[in-house]
């Protein structure tokens, strides 16, 4: 990262589910392809959101047992 704090968990979230409502048709149904623009910005977030899952994703399992309680 280039020295700034990582978006909160809410912030991503954001940004997923306002690509996933470019991949939806007006009934809210997925469409079979979709084909959307992302600004620089976003493709810049999501490189920094795809390698802090990639550094999250040994540690699954615990991450889960904390969340869940279980």
């Amino acid at each position: 990262m280039s020295g700034r704090q990582p978006w909160s968990i809410l912030r991503q979230a954001e940004l997923l589910d306002g690509l996933v409502g470019h991949c939806l048709m007006r009934g809210g149904a997925p469409a079979d392809e979709a084909l959307i623009t992302i600004s620089r910005a976003e493709a810049s977030e999501l490189q920094v959101l795809a390698r802090l899952m990639w550094r999250m994703a040994p540690y699954e399992d615990e991450i889960r047992r904390l969340i869940a309680g279980a």
